[in-house]
């Protein structure tokens, strides 16, 4: 329980160090954080520390487990254009949690039903405007609809006191792949275009945008 706290101290104190030392905020409204953030659990009631590579189901309690094929891909993705943020993760998206999903991807419960199972990667800091999500579908003809909803919905200020200021979705097969990122801590026009090497992949559709100051 102890390390738990300090972990709960220390990325308190780097999310505070970015409000004030980073990115200036923005006018624009970001995406509400869902409720549970705020009690996100760090350790379980047990006091045992979760897998920071779990996300844990509000409703359950129950960790899931980062869909195995999607968790490889972004693996070798790093693998081929490494990331250098503090405590980079890459975790479980819970499709059923309509305001964590909503918060990761920007899809409403209908567009997410549309999607087979999904990870994201992020800092745990939540103080470094990064964010890659790597989705299935569950039918490939639905791939571009995905992408386009994620790339016009993911607000790029999500993090509330810093925010991406380029961003780039890809589709391959009946994968949709979208990264964000402020352009001080990655390139992600360098990282996209790694990807295709990485996993032997073509991609079928891109699309960017910048943010909106």
């Amino acid at each position: 329980m102890k390390k738990a706290l300090f972990c709960l101290s220390l990325a308190a104190a780097l999310l505070l160090a970015a409000c004030s030392n980073t990115q200036e905020p923005t006018e624009a409204t970001p995406t509400p954080l869902p409720d549970e953030i705020l009690n996100d659990p760090v350790a379980s009631d047990d006091g045992v520390a979760s897998d920071p590579g779990m996300e844990v189901t509000p409703e359950t309690g129950v960790a899931l487990t980062p869909d195995a094929e999607l968790s490889g891909m972004v693996d070798k993705i790093y693998e081929a254009y490494p990331v250098e943020l503090m405590m980079l993760t890459t975790n479980a998206i819970d499709l059923s949690d309509a305001s964590w999903c909503t918060y990761h991807t920007g899809l409403t419960a209908d567009q997410a039903a549309l999607v087979d199972a999904g990870v994201y990667s992020e800092s745990l800091t939540g103080s470094q405007a990064y964010s890659l999500v790597l989705l299935r579908v569950k039918d490939e003809a639905d791939a571009q609809t995905i992408a386009d909803a994620v790339l016009e919905n993911v607000q790029m200020n999500k993090w509330v006191c810093v925010m991406a200021d380029k961003a780039r979705v890809a589709t391959f097969g009946d994968k949709v792949l979208f990264v964000m990122t402020n352009s001080e801590l990655t390139d992600v026009d360098a990282l996209m275009d790694a990807v295709p090497g990485a996993l032997g992949v073509t991609f079928d559709y891109t699309n960017s945008k910048d943010a909106e100051i």
